[in-house]
């Protein structure tokens, strides 16, 4: 029991590390584009879909990988290579945006053999009666940090530069890496890669087909989506500097930790149903308000009810689809690789639509793009309801 809490500290303690790389190669990296860019949405969208693709593809490759065995191996190549994602961006400086290609081969790459051995840890080392326990406190843990952070990679950068503050980024990747080899390694299985059968399992499952649409969906509009940039975009214009968006994201941070606890202390294995609705509603109605009157007030507002809201739905998916993924035991590296293709398959169509609509250079276009990515939280959130909120219900008749 006591190997079994110190892996799940270990595993939080990683994961929260990845959160601040994840704040630096996500909404600061996306004002590094603004600032060297002519043509930054464009430039943003390209790469990420660019991205996206190579993950989709490099999941299910790593998948085959791990089926049987080198599980901890793949993890340790995933962080290795997240490092040299970082490392490129200090090399490559202002010219980072003439190599878009090999930053979205490092980071799809890195990020697929990461996520992928990362979420069989977290199946097989937690289990579902702790899994809101865990969630809770892997996203408080991770709020906490990432409410100091945000400010003080802001204040790094507005004071110095983007590339020291990418030095600083280098160094968490190496305690990172370190970290990975005190984690046990997981039971080799000696079943082979399952694909078609995995997704026959899925398909007669309603809990799990539910939560696939629920992950395509979620790549749409909230995990590391065309949503999240365009908001992300959203604040910098209005306020000019990367201090003041660490700030503004400091706050979202502190709020969202607010949100996890209410809903750790009040809603551990009870019916949130109404939470997930009333969730996906306020960033929608906020939104309409920021479209009516645009000030500096509204799009504060949109911002911070757009990433506490969407951060508490995402925490709660996170919790029904690791309970999903117990649904059967020898098909779980497959489970996951079919995940990670819904997953990026929704955030491709995300900075698809994101893409047309910057192409034809009208506000209105941007607008109504963020509209329809806003309204598909609603349709996330009345599947995700559905779902079985405590043990993954084993309804499939494939044996």
């Amino acid at each position: 029991m006591e190997n079994s809490k110190t892996q799940s500290n270990i595993t939080i303690v990683i994961s929260a590390l990845r959160d601040i790389i994840e704040i630096f190669s996500g909404p600061f990296l996306t004002t590094y584009f603004i600032k060297t860019s002519s043509e930054s949405i464009i430039d943003l969208s390209i790469y990420n879909i660019f991205s996206y693709i190579i993950l989709a593809i490099t999941s299910l490759i790593v998948g085959i990988i791990i089926k049987k065995r080198l599980k901890l191996t793949s993890f340790r190549i995933g962080v290795i290579t997240n490092f040299l994602y970082i490392l490129s961006i200090i090399i490559l400086r202002e010219k980072v945006v003439q190599h878009l290609g090999i930053l979205a081969i490092l980071y799809g790459f890195s990020s697929s053999f990461y996520y992928m051995p990362f979420n069989l840890f977290i199946t097989n080392k937690i289990q579902n009666e702790n899994r809101t326990e865990y969630e809770v406190a892997r996203k408080i843990i991770s709020s906490v940090i990432n409410i100091v952070v945000p400010i003080c990679l802001g204040a790094i950068i507005t004071v110095t530069n983007y590339i020291l503050t990418a030095v600083i980024i280098l160094i968490i990747s190496l305690i990172q890496i370190i970290l990975s080899f005190f984690l046990t390694p997981i039971k080799d299985s000696r079943e082979p890669f399952k694909l078609k059968e995995t997704y026959k399992i899925i398909k007669s499952n309603p809990d799990a087909r539910r939560m696939m649409i629920v992950e395509y969906v979620s790549g749409l509009s909230i995990t590391y989506s065309a949503l999240a940039t365009l908001t992300t975009i959203l604040i910098y214009n209005a306020f000019s500097t990367d201090f003041n968006l660490g700030i503004i994201t400091a706050i979202s941070y502190v709020l969202q930790l607010i949100a996890a606890f209410i809903y750790g202390k009040y809603f551990k294995n009870k019916k949130d149903g109404k939470v997930i609705i009333i969730s996906s509603i306020i960033p929608i109605v906020t939104l309409f308000i920021l479209l009516i009157h645009r000030s500096d007030v509204t799009i504060i507002i949109y911002n911070i009810c757009y990433s506490v809201f969407i951060n508490l739905l995402s925490m709660i998916r996170m919790i029904r689809l690791y309970n999903v993924s117990n649904i059967k035991t020898t098909n779980q590296v497959e489970f996951w690789s079919i995940r990670e293709i819904c997953l990026n398959l929704g955030r491709i169509t995300s900075f698809l639509i994101l893409l047309i609509a910057r192409i034809t250079n009208s506000n209105m276009a941007l607008n109504i793009a963020m509209i329809i990515l806003t309204l598909i939280v609603l349709v996330l959130a009345n599947i995700l309801r559905k779902v079985n909120y405590k043990d993954a219900k084993r309804k499939s008749t494939i044996n």
